[in-house]
C-alpha cells in the first residue's frame, strides 16, 4: 500500500529504521542516497554539465546504465554505512545526479511531468529570483556558472585516488555527451579535534533536521533529550512525489546549489575590528556573529566555548526563551537569523509561539554542504575558497528562498532595525550589538560581508526508477 499524505507528514518518534523500514521499504528502495542523511565521504566531485544537441538518446542511455552503476540508494547507503560501521568495509564510490529543469526539458519529458516547484521551473538566472533573494546578477557569477546546466552529477569517495580515477572514466564516457560548464572539486575540512568545519573555522552542521532512527538516537546519547529544541522532521519537509517514478513510492527532493566564496582574511580582521569596538575579546566578538564559538557552543548559553563538551545535542538543544532580547545572541546573528527558534512568536503580529514556531519548523532545510579551496584550516584565503552550498527541501520557495529573502537579508527581521545577516545577508548593512554580553544592546557596527555569491542553480533529485527506465520509456 502507498505512503499516504499523513505518513509523510508524521514520522515515527524514534524515526525512520533503513534496517527495519517496514512501510517505508519501497520509498528507501527508490529514493536517491543524501537526502535523508549526508553521504559521509570525505572528497566529493560536483560535474556541472550541459547536454550536447541531438545526444537525446544517448544521454538518456548514459543515464540509465549511470544510475545502474553508481547512484545508490537511500537504503543501499544504510546499509553500507552499517557495514563501515561494524566491519570498516568501505561503501566505495558514491553518486547522485540532479537534473535543472532545462534537463528535463532537453530529455524531452511532458511539460505536465516536470516537477512543478516555481523557482525550479524559472531557475536561478531569473531576474525575478535574483533581484529577491538580491543575488549579484549572473554576468557577474564565475564563468562556469553564466550558462544553465541541464545536470549536476556528485561523485564522491573517502579514497581520493579511486575518486579520481572513476571520475575519469565518467568524463571521457560524457565528452561526445556533454560539456562540462564547470567542475568543482570539494571536501570536509577538519579542525584539529576533528569536527567539521567551514573556513571560517566554525563546527557546520551541527542544527539538522533528523529523520531516521540512527541518527535520533545518536542526537540523544549522554543523557540529551529535546526539550528545548526537537529536530525530528516528517519527510514532507524534504520530500516531493517524482511525476516520473515506476513505484507507488517514488519520491525526489529539490536541490538548492549556490558557490559561496569566503574571505577568511577580511572575516577575522572585521571580527578583531569587532572586538575592538564592544571592548570584549575575539573569541566571543566571532560568536556574536556566527551564534556560536567556534567549537559549536551556542553564545546564548554561554559567553566561553564548552571546554571539551562533546555531545553534539548540547550544542543543538536550546533556545531563546532566556535571551528573548537578544543580550546574549544579537537577533541577526547567523544561526539566529536563518533558524529563529520561535522569535517569531514573541513580536506583536504574531498569531502565538506555539504556531509561529510550528510555521517556522517548516522552513528547515537539509544541508549537505562541502569546502572547496584551500585545505588548511590555518591559512587565511581572501578567494578561491569557500562553500559549496547544497540543500534539499520540498518547497525552495517557503524553504531556501524565504530564509535568505525574509529572514537572513532583511535589516528588519525578526525585530526592526536589528540588521541583516552578517555572513549571508545582501545587501550588507548595520548590526545592534551588545555592548557587553548580557547587558543593553546599544552599539551599532557595520560588518563587511565575508561572503561572495559566485554562482548556483535549482535542481531536482529524481527518483531511481525514472533513471533506470530512462531509456525504455516513453515520457
Amino acid at each position: 500500500m502507498a505512503l499516504t499524505e499523513e505518513d509523510l507528514k508524521t514520522i515515527p518518534e524514534d524515526g525512520i529504521d533503513p534496517e527495519n523500514p517496514g512501510k517505508y521499504q519501497t520509498l528507501l528502495k527508490d529514493l536517491q542516497g543524501n537526502i535523508l542523511n549526508g553521504h559521509g565521504r570525505d572528497h566529493i566531485v560536483h560535474l556541472f554539465l550541459q547536454f550536447k544537441s541531438g545526444q537525446v538518446n544517448a544521454v538518456k542511455r548514459w543515464i540509465q546504465n549511470f544510475a545502474q552503476k553508481y547512484i545508490k540508494s537511500a537504503e543501499q547507503q544504510s546499509d553500507e554505512a552499517r557495514e563501515y560501521r561494524t566491519k570498516k568495509i568501505s561503501g566505495g564510490i558514491f553518486a547522485n545526479l540532479y537534473l535543472s529543469c532545462q534537463g528535463y526539458e532537453y530529455l524531452q519529458i511532458d511539460p505536465w511531468k516536470i516537477p512543478t516547484d516555481q523557482p525550479f521551473r524559472l531557475g536561478m538566472q531569473n531576474s525575478d529570483i535574483q533581484s529577491s533573494l538580491n543575488d549579484p546578477p549572473p554576468t557577474d557569477w564565475e564563468s562556469g556558472f553564466q550558462q544553465k546546466p541541464d545536470a549536476l552529477l556528485l561523485i564522491a569517495d573517502d579514497n581520493l585516488t579511486d575518486l579520481l580515477k572513476a571520475v575519469k572514466e565518467i568524463c571521457s564516457e560524457l565528452s561526445g555527451l556533454s560539456k562540462i560548464l564547470h567542475r568543482e572539486d570539494g571536501f570536509i575540512l577538519r579542525n584539529a579535534q576533528k569536527q567539521i568545519i567551514e573556513h571560517f573555522g566554525y563546527v557546520d552542521g551541527v542544527s539538522q533536521p533528523l529523520f531516521l532512527k540512527r541518527n535520533i538516537a545518536s542526537a540523544l546519547t549522554n543523557n540529551s533529550d529535546f526539550s528545548k529544541w526537537d529536530p525530528r522532521a516528517p519527510l514532507s519537509l524534504i520530500l516531493v512525489k517524482d511525476p516520473n517514478g515506476k513505484t507507488e513510492d517514488s519520491y525526489g527532493s529539490y536541490l538548492v546549489c549556490r558557490k559561496l566564496e569566503q574571505d577568511v582574511q577580511k572575516f577575522r580582521q572585521e571580527v578583531q575590528n569587532l572586538a575592538k569596538q564592544l571592548g570584549i575579546d575575539e573569541a566571543l566578538a566571532g560568536a556574536l556573529v556566527v551564534g556560536r564559538f567556534e567549537d559549536g557552543t551556542p553564545v546564548t548559553l554561554s559567553n566561553l566555548p564548552s571546554q571539551g563538551m562533546t555531545s553534539t545535542n548540547y550544542f543543538n538543544n536550546f533556545n531563546y526563551d532566556l535571551d528573548t532580547q537578544a543580550t546574549r545572541c544579537p537577533f541577526h546573528t547567523h544561526i539566529r537569523k536563518v533558524n529563529p527558534r520561535g522569535d517569531t512568536g514573541r513580536v506583536e503580529s504574531s498569531p502565538g509561539f506555539d504556531e509561529a514556531l510550528k510555521v517556522e519548523r517548516k522552513h528547515r532545510i537539509a544541508r549537505r554542504s562541502v569546502s572547496f579551496g584551500e585545505q588548511d584550516c590555518t591559512k587565511e584565503p581572501t578567494t578561491g575558497s569557500g562553500l559549496l552550498f547544497l540543500c534539499f527541501q520540498a518547497d525552495i520557495e517557503n524553504q531556501f528562498n524565504l530564509i535568505q529573502t525574509r529572514w537572513a537579508n532583511p535589516k528588519n527581521f525578526v525585530q526592526v532595525n536589528v540588521g541583516p545577516d552578517p555572513l549571508i545577508g545582501q545587501p550588507q548593512g548595520t548590526q545592534k550589538w551588545p555592548k557587553k554580553w548580557g547587558g543593553s544592546i546599544s552599539e551599532e557596527y557595520g560588518f563587511k560581508l565575508p561572503v561572495k555569491m559566485k554562482g548556483g542553480e535549482y535542481f531536482f533529485a529524481p527518483s531511481l526508477s525514472f533513471f533506470k527506465n530512462l531509456a525504455i520509456t516513453k515520457f
